[in-house]
């Protein structure tokens, strides 16, 4: 008997990896053309014998660098926010619907769900809209700082172009230039993930680039992950409970860089019950009592694993399964 609770489960963490990998490309493409603007805008700042020289031209650079992020960067989250939240609570109402065995009132989106994902949108959005505003500054900062000290162009050239894209930025190298788009086009291929990490530490060793540096992209592409994540688990959360469901199942795929408490979980290290089903209380003991590296902070129902964490919880009435654990549904 195929268990729909577990199939509806890994169908909405399917379709937020799809989601996240279609956010990702467009993102790319975003973060390159802020690149190619900043880079363009700079370039016209006045030079003595390649080197900046004028300060106030500097000063007055941050508004410009400030349009640009608006332009490109806010019009990106705003897609994320809105298309892709709103995409993925049909996903839910979905799963909802096709499980059943709950109020009919509660498998719908209703009236509270919508006034939540209203509330949710805008608090990613901040979020996202807070990394805009922290790297305006920190490109100002490059301008203003290299003309400073009187740096020739290029070097801030290179410094504004890895504040923007870090391990990824533009080159004019050729190698260098394949290895960057390689990685940018299989990031979510999983059977090129060698393939990927190779390309990265090539990166790193032969072009000297440092793939832990606070850049845009890491930072924008870290909220994309998060939010997509966050947001589902949050709605579920809250429709969950409205449902009447206090008890939890969790689901998800392991991969080598699967956490030990996520892949504990998974394998039934931590179970209580045969169903592997734990209650809300439970949850919140288990993580409370154990740290890990990656552990983010809020309700572990929202959070999961912690930062990047692919897996989800589902909620579950334990009259569901019988007393071997098999769903009966």
């Amino acid at each position: 008997m195929s268990d729909i609770v577990k199939d509806s489960t890994l169908y909405r963490i399917k379709q937020i990896e799809l989601a996240e990998a279609e956010y990702y490309k467009t993102l790319i493409k975003t973060l390159d053309r802020i690149e190619r603007e900043v880079v363009s805008l700079a370039s016209r700042l006045p030079l003595t014998d390649g080197k900046l020289i004028e300060l106030q031209a500097a000063i007055a650079i941050r508004p410009q660098i400030k349009a640009i992020l608006e332009r490109e960067y806010l019009a990106w989250s705003d897609t994320v926010v809105r298309d892709g939240f709103n995409k993925q609570a049909k996903r839910i109402e979905k799963t909802f619907k096709r499980i059943g065995n709950i109020p009919v009132a509660f498998q719908e989106i209703t009236k509270g769900d919508k006034a939540l994902i209203q509330n949710l949108k805008q608090q990613y959005f901040t979020q996202f809209k807070d990394v805009s505003n922290t790297f305006t500054r920190r490109l100002s900062e490059k301008v203003y700082q290299n003309t400073l000290v009187g740096s020739e162009f290029t070097v801030l050239e290179k410094e504004l172009r890895q504040t923007i894209n870090g391990i990824y930025a533009s080159a004019d190298d050729l190698e260098a230039q394949k290895l960057v788009d390689y990685i940018n086009n299989n990031k979510f291929n999983k059977s090129k993930q060698s393939q990927v990490d190779k390309a990265v530490q090539t990166l790193q060793s032969k072009f000297a680039r440092d793939r832990a540096g606070e850049n845009m992209k890491r930072y924008a592409g870290q909220i994309l992950n998060d939010s997509l994540r966050d947001f589902d688990a949050t709605l579920n959360f809250n429709k969950s409970k409205d449902a009447g469901l206090t008890f939890v199942k969790y689901y998800g795929d392991v991969i080598p860089t699967t956490r030990d408490i996520c892949r504990n979980l998974i394998s039934g290290v931590y179970n209580k019950r045969k169903s592997g089903l734990f209650t809300i209380d439970e949850v919140n003991s288990l993580w409370t009592n154990r740290s890990w590296k990656g552990k983010k902070s809020g309700n572990p129902l929202v959070v999961r694993g912690g930062y990047n964490c692919r897996h989800q919880w589902s909620y579950v009435n334990p009259d569901w399964y019988d007393t071997k654990g098999e769903l009966i549904i």
